[in-house]
């Protein structure tokens, strides 16, 4: 049955995002503070299970920084500080086949906006349509504060990021929600949340933080709008 469901499921993803390649390597996005110390993740796979015991080489700016065996859980780690703020793009590679992810490096205290893809960007359940705005509102918005991408349904991360791409969305971070567990993980690295555009789960896991937040349906403690441009005029 369990099997059964993964067919079924990769079968609907392979059809909705036809451009999907199940990668056996994974590199984890990331948000870091200048002059701290990181540990840079990457996952080895098979076809869909966790894979230990393979060897990793991770890559900053495509220069080789660390060499490593993913553990039983396949995982793999290297350590990394960044030396300035921005986007570094880190690649890992496994055998012949490699992923590229993000490292968005922050000043202590910076204000991040988190967008929750699947309830703010698409425009409706299982759609390849983004919402009317949302790119050229997000890139404005990114230009004031770092912006953070938020996985937070069926869909992985992998498979976000070629549908961001394919869309032509700004190059930021897509970080798992994983029940608000990103947040306190910012909140303890000294970052603030300036805003969330997402869900009533989502606004609800970061209200201790009291940002401001926005929904595109009536959502408790979350103020309602109706299109992304409403979104870029409140975030000034």
């Amino acid at each position: 049955m369990k099997a059964l469901k993964i067919l079924i499921l990769t079968t609907l993803l392979l059809y909705i995002f036809p451009s999907i390649v199940l990668s056996e390597v994974i590199v984890h996005d990331m948000i870091s503070v200048k002059g701290k110390k990181v540990m840079l993740t990457a996952e080895t796979r098979g076809n869909f299970f966790t894979k230990g015991g393979e060897t990793v080489e991770f890559y900053i700016n495509k220069k080789i920084i660390g060499k490593t065996l993913s553990g039983g859980d396949g995982l793999a780690f290297t350590e990394f500080i960044p030396s300035y703020t921005g986007i570094y793009h880190i690649t890992a590679k496994s055998g012949g086949d490699k992923s590229n992810g993000l490292l968005l490096s922050l000043k202590k205290d910076a204000c991040i906006v988190f967008i929750d893809i699947e309830d703010s960007l698409f425009e409706g359940l299982f759609s390849k349509t983004p919402r009317t705005g949302s790119q050229k509102t997000i890139k404005i918005i990114s230009g004031k504060f770092p912006v953070v991408f938020l996985q937070t349904g069926v869909f992985g991360t992998n498979t976000i990021k070629l549908w961001l791409k394919e869309n032509k969305f700004i190059d930021s971070p897509v970080i798992p929600w994983r029940q608000g567990a990103i947040f306190d993980e910012i909140s303890e690295k000294g970052l603030r949340i300036k805003a969330i555009i997402g869900s009533q789960s989502v606004i609800e896991s970061a209200k201790t933080y009291k940002p401001k937040s926005f929904s595109f349906g009536e959502t408790e403690d979350a103020e309602e709008v109706k299109d992304w441009e409403e979104i870029g005029k409140k975030l000034k």
